[in-house]
């Protein structure tokens, strides 16, 4: 009878080290991907919509599925036959989405229930320029004189119980200008927040005195607000000091 040498006693013992270091290996690179659980994250898409009467409601989407946010409701619902658009459902409310637009309603075999909530249009993504520009024009019977300074500001006016955060500034010299002097305002997007109000302010100052102010609010940016304005400057009743 043939007995194994001593060289095939050990070879059978290191293949199966080395199978079993290779498995070992391959394990946590499987296991990466996948949570303790083994199910992989789940990824909605949101979007926001504005409806009648400024009221809000949220979609968030996966697949052929949507839970639809409105008045602190959740509803769950799947996507449905529909003859236009796309329409979900879980048999008692409807989401019907056209384009962006759409309206929530209760579900009906005739398709005329009652509505909950229409005219939602879906929120775009805020954008901020990097300038605002306009006009400066005033109401005097004399022109100015080339030194007077027309003091421009970019103004974050969202609380009404402190004084207004200044954002960015200029300050023009009349000079040679002519009425409606323009301006161009530059200042950093990232600082613009479009939760906040902001207004434009501008003033005329003679010799550091003060000879003509805006007497109305004009609004900026955000909440459809323009980036561009055309102000009309009327004179105080009698000079004053400057801010510093």
């Amino acid at each position: 009878m043939h007995r194994p040498s001593p060289c095939q006693w050990l070879l059978g013992p290191l293949l199966m080290l080395c199978v079993a270091a290779s498995i070992s290996a391959q394990e946590p690179a499987a296991l990466a991907s996948t949570k303790p659980n083994g199910r992989q994250a789940v990824e909605w898409k949101q979007f926001d919509y504005t409806c009648e009467g400024g009221r809000k409601l949220t979609v968030h989407l996966r697949n052929d599925t949507v839970k639809v946010l409105f008045n602190n409701r959740l509803y769950r619902m799947r996507q449905v036959i529909a003859a236009s658009g796309t329409r979900y459902s879980d048999g008692r409310v409807i989401w019907w989405s056209k384009g962006e637009s759409g309206f929530l309603q209760q579900d009906s075999p005739d398709g005329n229930g009652a509505m909950i909530v229409k005219d939602c249009q879906l929120n775009k993504p805020f954008e901020a320029p990097e300038a605002i520009t306009g006009t400066v024009s005033y109401l005097m019977r004399s022109a100015l004189p080339p030194n007077a300074v027309i003091w421009v500001q970019l103004e974050d006016v969202s609380r009404a119980d402190t004084p207004a955060t200044i954002v960015a500034e200029d300050r023009i010299i009349v000079g040679q200008h002519q009425v409606p002097v323009s301006f161009e305002l530059k200042f950093d997007p990232a600082k613009i927040d479009p939760q906040h109000a902001y207004a434009i302010d501008a003033r005329i100052l003679v010799d550091d005195q003060l000879r003509c102010v805006n007497d109305r609010t004009y609004r900026v940016l955000t909440q459809g607000n323009p980036s561009h304005v055309e102000m009309i400057l009327k004179p105080v009743e009698a000079a004053a000091p400057t801010r510093p």
